[in-house]
Formats: structure tokens, C-alpha cells, sequence
């Protein structure tokens, strides 16, 4: 508690290295923990606020699954169950066992019920997996990057697979910092097979926000 409230004075910072993001730091501040990389917030701060921002423009059913694709500190799964009050059945998959360690000890990710965690590939988890979801969430940023893998076809082809008929899609990317042909590629595929694409440019400065819906067929 101690530590807490000096942290409206000073900052601390505990750091960890990963195989995969590489220096990820969890610093409190003015008495709130934040997730980040080198680059990048991954949790509770500006990706807090344009999580918060794109699933208020989502409307679930009580029956229907919730896919979470990148964990981070577990930021989405916070503004799901205690801001949105959401208590779907939500599956969250990240290759990185150190940032899920990190999201157990520091950002209570066990306290989160009907919840369940996976440490693999999300690019290998939906080739796999046979389940149907309602809402397929997508912030697979290695530091400030998406890998180029995640605006392929075979990969979006897994995910209208596993998607219910009226089933929903949030992907979080930056323009920055990947090709802009592949983005403009991907959200014309998308209308391609039938889904409706709404882009929301430089969301809290910097991402890009795509919201994707099957279009009703009259």
C-alpha cells in the first residue's frame, strides 16, 4: 500500500526479458499498474482506452463465446468482466509464458472466472480448433509490430471458420509499422466474403481499429 501511494510521486518499474517480446516492464504509476514493451503499451494504459473504445460498439448474445487472440496483461478480459459485465465464456490464447506469468502475478488474471488461458501460437490454435465464437478479438502485436502472418489469407480463413453466423471481429493494428497494401488488402478481402468492415483511423493517436460483421443476407 506503501508503494502505491508513493507512486504518485515516483514510478516504479520491474522488468522481465522474454524470448519473444523482449524487455517487457510492469511499471506503477499514479497507483495503477501498466503493461509495456520497449515500443508499445500491451495493457492498462492507451490500450485500455481503445479496447474500452471498440467494444462498446459491440453487441453480444449471453450464449456466445469470446475469443481473445493476445493476452497481454489482460487488460480485455478487465473491461469484459468489470466494465461491460460480460461473463461469456471467454478463451484467451498467447505464445508468451512469460507475459501470462506476469498477467497471474501482478495483474490477477486467475481472478477472472470463466476464463480459461492458453500458451500457444494463436496462428496454430485456430488452424486447430473446431469451437464456434461470437466474438473473435485480435491484438497479436509482438512489441509494436503484427507479424505479417496475421493479415494472411489461411489465417482469416480459420477465423470466419470458427465465427457463428452473427458472429463479430475486432482487430487492433498500426498503420505505422506494417504495410499499409497489406492492411487495405486485408479489410478488401473481408468485404470480399461477405463481412461488413468499419475502420476507426488513429484510435487514441496511434492504432487502427477494424470491425468486422457478417453482412445480413436479404
Amino acid at each position: 500500500m506503501f508503494k502505491k501511494i508513493l507512486s504518485y510521486i515516483f514510478y516504479f518499474e520491474q522488468s522481465r526479458i522474454s524470448l519473444h517480446n523482449g524487455k517487457v516492464r510492469v511499471i506503477l504509476r499514479d497507483g495503477k499498474k501498466i503493461l509495456n514493451t520497449n515500443h508499445a503499451n500491451y495493457s492498462f494504459g492507451s490500450l485500455h482506452r481503445i479496447m474500452r473504445f471498440a467494444l462498446g460498439n459491440i453487441i453480444l448474445g449471453t450464449d456466445e463465446n469470446i475469443l481473445l487472440l493476445g493476452l497481454g496483461g489482460g487488460s480485455v478480459i478487465d473491461i469484459v468482466r468489470n466494465n461491460l459485465h460480460i461473463l461469456n465464456k471467454l478463451v484467451a490464447v498467447d505464445i508468451d509464458p512469460v507475459i501470462i506469468e506476469i498477467a497471474r502475478q501482478e495483474f490477477a488474471l486467475d481472478s477472472y472466472e470463466n476464463t480459461e488461458i492458453i500458451c500457444v501460437d494463436a496462428y496454430e490454435y485456430i488452424e486447430k480448433e473446431a469451437g464456434k465464437y461470437g466474438l473473435v478479438i485480435i491484438d497479436l502485436f509482438i512489441d509494436n509490430k503484427v507479424p505479417e502472418k496475421f493479415y494472411g489469407d489461411i489465417f482469416w480463413e480459420n477465423i470466419a471458420r470458427i465465427l457463428t453466423t452473427t458472429g463479430q471481429i475486432i482487430f487492433n493494428t498500426m498503420i505505422e509499422n506494417n504495410s499499409r497494401e497489406l492492411f487495405d488488402t486485408l479489410a478488401q478481402n473481408l468485404e470480399n466474403r461477405g463481412f461488413s468492415v468499419i475502420i476507426h483511423e488513429k484510435v487514441a493517436g496511434s492504432n487502427v481499429m477494424m470491425i468486422m460483421k457478417r453482412k445480413i443476407v436479404e
